[in-house]
Formats: structure tokens, C-alpha cells, sequence
């Protein structure tokens, strides 16, 4: 049964296709890279392990600035898939995780409709517990994001927000990583 609640020791976080030249077409765009800079900034801070993408890198360049500037030092993965899942080194980082006891899966990214969601419903599909950052994810129209928000939670993925994931991971104000938090969402 699919758990409802994160927990910071069974989660990872996954940053989808963030790219410079597919960020300019989406809407909102500068929203989303900040608001993910921050579920970033987060996730290392309560110690979650991050896999980061890149959909065909030659054609669509490197994750925007604002994005590799929260990730630090990173490994992108390279894919030509639409899906995450159909790329093996993806599929390797994310199993290596489960194996690890990380069994949820927080996700980012665009497009929402295309990459985020095809990813979204085959890590749910192969027994992972899904969570979306809902306004960490766009694409480049409002009505294809809502359209897949609305199917991907009408198939069992938990949809909410950044600040409230990272506050479902804290727990408490008495968590060591609460002042960190705290600073990074305000």
C-alpha cells in the first residue's frame, strides 16, 4: 500500500529535463526553476539523493543556471526517452535507492504532460510511491500542466507542493534540519 506521507530516510528526488533550451518556451518559467532551486536546496539538506536528467543534451543544452546552481556538483542523465524509466543508467540510480530503502519518489520537471508524467506513471507502475511537486513541474502551456496533474493524481500520485513535502519530511520544529528548511522556503 502506498504511503501518504513522506519520510525523509525512504525519499529521493528526481529534477527532469531543466534544460536551456526548453526552459524559454515554457510558461511561468522563472516560478518554477526558483521554486525548484529550493526543493533542491532542501532535499540535500534532509540528505536525499538526487537524480537529475537531461533529454537529449546535444539538441536541448544543459540544465538552466538557476537549477545547477542548487544541485552543486552533478552527474546529469542523458536520455533520449520521454520516460525516465526507459533509460537504464535512470533506472539503475533509482533502483540502487529502493535498494536502499528509498522507496518514494519526489518528482520535478518538464514537461509536465510529456516526460514528467510517462516517468510519474512507470515509477508508479513499478512499485514506487510517486509524490509531485506540483509547482515544481510545467510545461509550455497552463492547460497541458493542469490536464496532467489531474491524471496523474486521479492514478494514485500523491500531488502537492514543495514547502509542504519538506515539511512532511521535517516533522517537527525540533528536527535538526528545521532552521535549514525554514530558511530555504522563506
Amino acid at each position: 500500500m502506498m504511503t501518504k506521507r513522506l519520510k525523509k530516510n525512504h525519499a529521493m528526488l528526481v529534477v527532469i529535463d531543466f534544460q536551456e533550451k526548453l526552459m524559454p518556451a515554457m510558461y511561468d518559467r522563472n516560478d518554477v526553476e526558483e521554486k525548484t532551486a529550493r526543493m533542491i536546496r532542501g532535499a540535500k539538506a534532509l540528505g536525499l539523493p538526487v537524480v537529475v536528467t537531461q533529454q537529449y543534451t546535444r539538441g536541448l543544452g544543459e540544465t538552466v543556471p538557476v537549477v545547477a546552481e542548487a544541485l552543486g556538483e552533478y552527474e546529469p542523465i542523458d536520455k533520449v526517452t520521454f520516460s525516465c524509466c526507459g533509460n537504464e543508467e535512470f533506472l539503475a540510480a533509482v533502483n540502487k535507492a529502493k535498494t536502499e530503502g528509498r522507496n518514494a519518489v519526489i518528482i520535478t520537471g518538464c514537461e509536465t504532460h510529456i516526460c514528467v508524467e510517462q516517468t510519474a506513471l512507470d515509477l508508479l507502475e513499478m512499485g514506487f510511491d510517486v509524490f509531485l511537486a506540483a509547482d515544481c513541474v510545467q510545461s509550455r502551456t497552463r492547460e497541458n500542466r493542469e490536464i496532467s496533474l489531474r491524471r496523474m493524481e486521479k492514478a494514485g500520485i500523491v500531488v502537492s507542493s514543495y514547502e509542504s513535502m519538506l515539511y512532511d519530511m521535517l516533522e517537527s520544529a525540533k528536527a535538526p534540519e528545521f532552521k535549514a528548511i525554514s530558511a530555504i522556503v522563506k
